[in-house]
């Protein structure tokens, strides 16, 4: 995969991290570019302008308008019984017989992976619902082993295709993050990881945040199909040095048509620029978060939709448009109908992320009400919107007053469900040859209430069977050494375990055995928005995989250099810092000669 180095903000649940602060950086932390606040926009600008050409300008130009009919409905409302609750992020997909899918972001299990994405179906337009089921959950034992977060899916040829933000930096607490895709013939799962080069295994993401891990990172992805070409977007939150920061939202391109296609994403540009600038008339993006986008058929014109001001009072919907889905321009906010402090919003369209004349349009946010609430307390609500044009951007809403209203509460626990199927533990160590252990599962309410099942009851899956056996009672004994993921099932419900098999000898867990680079180079250009840094993968004696960053270098004695400094120069940190056109390698090792080479071309 390779990286091109041309946000919401929410990301995944992490209750000790106030996403309003900018964290202290690392004193390893060198600084490549220093900026001003107002500076950061004009040279994400400036970086944009080699990469992609502005659209011709046509002879006359309508633009779209948005307008929410009524104050809509909620669709999941909060357990006082079990706070932290939420369903944020709704992606929704609206089928040729007038059918919903649903996926949003839920909470994990509170302790080990902070978010999961949940599953949910409509035959009445949204008001009543299928129960909820877990679509996909992290992967123990890798990259994305932290959160599934963030959803948004779209179908094409067979499969439903489900992107997803995770944090690869334990460490990191929620930001690092990085964008990961998975596929399945069923919108509720089982999903199947992109490996870097196919489906299945351990997850590699398709759009990796190599920025300073003091940084939001990359994730909060998009899908549009249009003839043959996915155009996939994400945010970026990062620093082009502290305080300066960028925050953008990156669009990508590829043929759909080729298998191969999440390793073959081009980078096109920045769709949305979200730094504010010094000037009071510009208008102020203040805590945008992430876009939804989709393709209106009629128009052949380009729609994404964000939240502004999130979490505040005066908080609203905002919208964009486009021509050739790659530059954006803002079109007005809604105000009308909007409930305070809204988050994170959902466009829905068809599995190709079109919408067709006379399709219904509905939006989705989560919001916290008037009266505030504590972090990860949200409701979700949909409303009907209508879809027409204007000759000038209509910005009547602009500034008017959105709706003061408080969230409610759900009591009882009549409609609970079985949600997901959990484990003792997620990743099991054992010896290889000392037979069948025990794996306590249990199922998980969407109440969080759980109640166990015996393992008899249990299918397993997939696994490798180089590693494990499985005998008729479903138990799972370790064969010889390596690592394995399982998939487990229960009437339904789905999700991986990690089997680790170690040799009589044991193992030791703060051994690093062996690095490796998430992407195979680098690209960079001589005048680069943000910091970029090298952050090796360490797999450990117990198979943990870790990011390495900060002290942790050091810890390690991990060292980088570059074959070439007149082309690229490496600071201690790993920070790349470009000096001239060309082609070089930057090598990183640490003190037991271990490590990896890496090409760099400096643009």
């Amino acid at each position: 995969m390779t990286v091109i180095l041309a946000a919401s903000m929410i990301g995944c649940y992490i209750p000790e991290y106030d996403q309003n602060t900018v964290p202290p950086q690392p004193e390893s932390s060198a600084t490549q570019t220093e900026v001003s606040d107002n500076k950061v926009a004009d040279d994400v600008s400036a970086y944009e302008e080699p990469v992609t050409e502005e659209p011709a300008e046509k002879e006359e130009v309508k633009h779209v308008r948005l307008t929410l009919n009524d104050s809509g409905w909620d669709v999941f409302a909060p357990s006082s019984s079990c706070l932290p609750d939420y369903r944020y992020g709704p992606s929704m997909i609206l089928n040729d017989d007038g059918s919903i899918d649903a996926w949003f972001a839920a909470p994990g299990d509170g302790s080990r992976e902070f978010d999961w994405v949940t599953y949910r179906h409509s035959d009445d337009g949204g008001a009543t619902w299928t129960d909820e089921k877990v679509a996909i959950s992290p992967s123990p034992c890798s990259p994305d082993h932290l959160s599934t977060c963030d959803p948004d899916v779209f179908y094409y040829d067979g499969y439903y295709y489900l992107g997803y933000t995770s944090t690869i930096n334990r460490k990191a607490k929620g930001i690092c993050n990085s964008v990961f895709l998975a596929r399945s013939e069923n919108p509720g799962g089982p999903y199947e990881k992109w490996n870097g080069s196919g489906w299945g295994g351990s997850p590699v993401p398709i759009v990796y945040f190599d920025g300073m891990e003091i940084g939001w990172g990359c994730g909060e992805p998009s899908f549009v199909v249009v003839d043959d070409t996915i155009y996939v977007y994400s945010t970026k939150d990062s620093y082009s040095g502290v305080p300066d920061r960028v925050r953008v939202t990156e669009v990508r391109t590829a043929d759909i048509t080729q298998e191969d296609w999440p390793a073959k994403l081009e980078f096109k540009g920045y769709s949305i620029v979200r730094n504010d600038g010094n000037t009071g008339g510009d208008y102020q993006y203040r805590d945008s978060d992430s876009s939804d986008y989709a393709y209106i058929e009629e128009s052949h014109k380009f729609i994404a939709v964000s939240t502004n001001r999130r979490f505040k009072n005066d908080s609203c919907l905002l919208y964009y448009e486009s021509d050739d889905g790659i530059h954006f321009e803002r079109v007005s906010e809604l105000n009308t109908n909007v409930i305070a402090r809204c988050h994170n919003c959902g466009l829905m369209a068809d599995g190709l992320g079109h919408i067709k004349e006379g399709d219904p349009v509905i939006l989705g946010y989560a919001y916290a009400g008037a009266s505030g609430s504590g972090w990860g307390v949200w409701s979700t609500r949909f409303v009907n919107a209508t879809l027409d044009y204007t000759d000038e951007p209509d910005r009547s809403d602009e500034g008017q007053p959105n709706l003061k209203q408080s969230i409610s509460y759900k009591n009882g626990t009549a409609d609970a469900a079985p949600m997901m199927l959990c484990t003792d533990r997620l990743i099991y160590g054992k010896r290889s040859g000392t037979g069948a252990f025990n794996i306590s599962y249990y199922v998980r309410n969407n109440y969080k209430g759980r109640y166990a099942v015996p393992s008899s009851d249990i299918e397993v899956i997939d696994y490798d069977p180089e590693i494990l056996s499985v005998d008729e009672g479903n138990n799972i004994s370790p064969k010889l050494p390596g690592v394995t993921w399982v998939t487990v099932g229960y009437e339904g419900l789905t999700r991986q375990i990690c089997l680790c098999v170690y040799g009589p000898e044991g193992f030791n867990s703060k051994e690093i055995m062996y690095y490796y680079p998430v992407v195979d180079h680098y690209e960079l250009t001589l005048v680069q928005p943000y910091i970029i840094k090298v952050r090796p993968m360490a797999v450990y004696g117990d198979y943990v995989i870790r990011e390495l960053a900060g002290i942790e270098l050091a810890r390690q004695g991990v060292t980088f250099t570059s074959d070439d400094t007149s082309v690229c120069d490496v600071k201690a940190d790993g920070t790349l810092v470009p000096v001239s056109a060309g082609e070089t390698v930057v090598n990183v090792s640490d003190r037991n000669g271990l490590g990896y080479s890496i090409r760099v071309r400096i643009l």
